[in-house]
Parts: C-alpha cells; structure tokens; sequence
C-alpha cells in the first residue's frame, strides 16, 4: 500500500502504510494542497483510526500536520487545524527534516503522543517544542 494512489480522491492523495509494509499499524492519507503564501505543495496528514490507537492520539480521522519537501528531505509540521500557522492560535510544532514520508508521518504520530503525554503529566502544550527535546530523542522521534 505504500504511495498508493486513493483512486476515490480527486485531489491525488496518497494512502500509505504508517509502519512501512506492515498494515498494523494503520494507514495515513496525504492530500496534496499548494500552499498560497509560498507555493510549496503541502500534503495534509490525516490517520485512520488503527493509526489513532496505535499512538494514542485522541482524535482519529482528523489532521495531525502538514509535509512539505525541501531539500531532498520531508520537513513535517505537527498542526490540527491549518490556520494555527497564520493565527498563533492553537499548538503548532516544527518537527525535525525526515528521509522519508513515511518516517515524517511516524513523527507526526509520536509527536502528538508526547504532547499528549506530557500534557497529562502538567506541561503547558504550548511550551512545548521538539528542538528543545535531547538530540537522542530528535532520533527516536524521526526513525
């Protein structure tokens, strides 16, 4: 399923596996959207709620970022509503460049994780930021 084409979709997104080639794990949807402020292709993350369990996250179905590709790399942004990059409204995280999209997609997931897990143990969600966090944890966050 990896870089499968979502044949019901005409805005050309793609279905692929959050886990590489294994399905349990689940799966998440990148939709494609040109950016109007800068151009760039931006690919909207939305997971399936086996994707949802799997890391904890709350809200299945729903937004969890943005890719953009730069550089060769997929640089991630971890958002649940796209307008909180233009309105400071709401949680938005610039996560660390990944190889591929597959590793940007995983991030996206345990970055949503930690948040709710820090949250729970009484960290300010807005304080939190993942270039702040240990270089062995950027790894691990990233794989």
């Amino acid at each position: 399923m990896a870089n499968t084409p979502n044949p019901d979709s005409p805005t050309g997104a793609v279905t692929l596996w959050v886990n590489g080639r294994d399905a349990r794990d689940g799966a998440a949807t990148l939709t494609p959207i040109t950016d109007t402020t800068s151009g760039h292709t931006v690919h909207l993350v939305t997971v399936d709620r086996r994707a949802a369990e799997c890391y904890g996250i709350r809200q299945p179905d729903g937004v969890i970022g943005g890719l953009v590709r730069m550089r060769g790399r997929w640089s991630p942004t971890a958002y649940r509503d796209r307008s909180h990059l233009f309105t400071y409204q709401g949680p938005t995280y610039f996560l660390p460049y990944a190889r591929s999209r597959a590793c940007a997609v995983r991030g996206l997931l345990r970055w949503w994780w930690t948040v709710e897990r820090r949250t729970r143990d009484g960290a300010n969600p807005g304080q939190l930021d993942p270039f702040q966090e240990s270089a062995k944890f950027r790894r691990w966050l990233m794989v």
